[in-house]
């Protein structure tokens, strides 16, 4: 998943500048345009990858998650239930599926790498949502606020993924623990 992303930052940059060269070349507005799309993708793609590469570099999956941060919410039951995450989580893509594989990780290894990808995408969300400071220079705030609430949102639904299994693997830690007692 990490290659198909520097792929899409990669060929989303190089057509920020085809478009942005053949805007100044003729000035045409639709390559202005089609140039600020491109930039938007490009950030959303590549700020990803560099949040996601700094928590990897510090954090190793390695996360405390005992902390109050990671414990669930009163509502989140019920939320989780009412969004059908439990349906359709297994549809999106996770960027080391091992991280995540019960038999290739312990429960506690799956919970702590879960724990990493939610700080990550709750920093990325905010990440994206500050892109909208770029309609600033550019203008067409509306291009910006779109996507920066695209972004945000995917992010939020893997921060739900996460927030949703991690009760459950806790769970099952309990139950495999009370049977070796």
């Amino acid at each position: 998943m990490v290659k198909k992303m520097f792929a899409v930052s990669g060929v989303s940059l190089a057509m920020f500048f085809a478009f942005w060269g053949v805007f100044l070349g003729t000035k045409s507005s639709i390559f202005f345009t089609l140039g600020i799309v491109a930039m938007t993708i490009c950030y959303h793609f590549t700020i990803r990858l560099v949040i996601g590469g700094l928590f990897d570099y510090f954090l190793k999956n390695d996360v405390n998650y005992k902390r109050e941060w990671f414990s669930e919410r009163g509502f989140e039951k019920k939320l989780y239930k009412t969004l059908s995450v439990k349906k359709w989580k297994y549809y999106l893509p996770a960027a080391d599926e091992d991280l995540f594989s019960l038999e290739k990780r312990t429960p506690v290894q799956v919970i702590k790498a879960g724990c990493q990808a939610e700080i990550v995408h709750e920093c990325c969300a905010a990440a994206g949502l500050f892109s909208m400071f770029l309609a600033i220079p550019f203008g067409y705030f509306w291009v910006f606020f779109a996507t920066s609430v695209a972004a945000a949102l995917s992010d939020f639904l893997f921060v739900a993924i996460q927030r949703f299994n991690r009760p459950r693997l806790l769970k099952f830690i309990e139950r495999k623990s009370a049977i070796k007692s």
